[in-house]
């Protein structure tokens, strides 16, 4: 006996909506697996400030083993050969939850503009790449210099807005450490053509304890160019941040940088 067509209808429906489940089912569960990615990183693509005349710049990488099990990382390769790739070890076992960090050092002496890197990290579960730009800023005029001189004389904390906040402000977001000091600090205590007043850090003419660079840190120093860092200052740096520094610059590594990896 034939079907009543509303009874085959309604059949019809109910295998049309198992299909539609079972897609949209299918389809969620690659979102899911696609958004948590076994290697997090922090920063994929960033972006790094450089003043031209410097000799290199470095790229810091934090990345989070989120899968359940070890992941070894083979090996980290930038784009080119001008790039050095500085990891623990070869290969690099990242046990389950853990945290590490690498960096990746590019030597800029002589070039200008924007440069595009990419960075491929080979591991036991595929191989993932990331990407950071250089930004090359283009020698400053003597009148130029001049003129910011004057200004940051005037108002010491000009250099975290306006056009200054691109070298001085933004790049820091985030870092601690080491990391810190080298965007934050080093793009003017070590500069090569630094201004007179401003002195080369690493080798100080008196004692300095933690107490000593926290407080030149969180409120600078008046009459130089030493803007506050602390937020209350009108920096850019949280307590965490100069915490952080003010332990760096206290460290073996800070006082004598090459007996360390860059």
């Amino acid at each position: 006996m034939a079907e009543p067509t509303l009874l085959r209808l309604g059949k019809w429906c109910r295998l049309l909506g198992l299909a539609l489940f079972g897609v949209s089912q299918s389809v969620g569960g690659a979102g899911e697996s696609f958004a948590s990615d076994p290697l997090a990183f922090d920063l994929p693509h960033q972006r790094i400030v450089a003043r031209f005349g410097d000799p290199d710049v470095t790229a810091y990488f934090t990345v989070t083993n989120r899968s359940g099990s070890v992941v070894i990382i083979h090996d980290i390769v930038p784009s080119c050969g001008c790039s050095v790739a500085q990891f623990p070890a070869k290969p690099w076992s990242l046990p389950a939850g853990a945290i590490g960090k690498f960096s990746v050092v590019t030597d800029v002496r002589g070039k200008t503009g924007s440069l595009l890197k990419t960075v491929v990290v080979q591991s036991s579960i595929g191989a993932r790449q990331l990407t950071y730009q250089v930004d090359i800023q283009p020698p400053a005029t003597p009148t130029e210099r001049a003129l910011n001189q004057a200004r940051a004389k005037a108002d010491r904390q000009i250099v975290f807005s306006g056009d200054c906040a691109r070298c001085h402000a933004a790049p820091a977001r985030g870092l601690m450490g080491r990391e810190l000091y080298d965007t934050a600090c080093g793009i003017c205590h070590e500069a090569t053509h630094r201004a007179s007043m401003v002195p080369y850090l690493r080798s100080p003419n008196k004692p300095t304890p933690r107490e000593y660079w926290l407080s030149w840190i969180a409120h600078g120093k008046p009459g130089t160019f030493m803007p506050g860092f602390s937020l209350r200052a009108g920096g850019i740096l949280s307590e965490d941040q100069m915490e952080s520094l003010a332990s760096y610059c206290v460290s073996e590594g800070f006082r004598n940088p090459a007996a360390t990896t860059r």
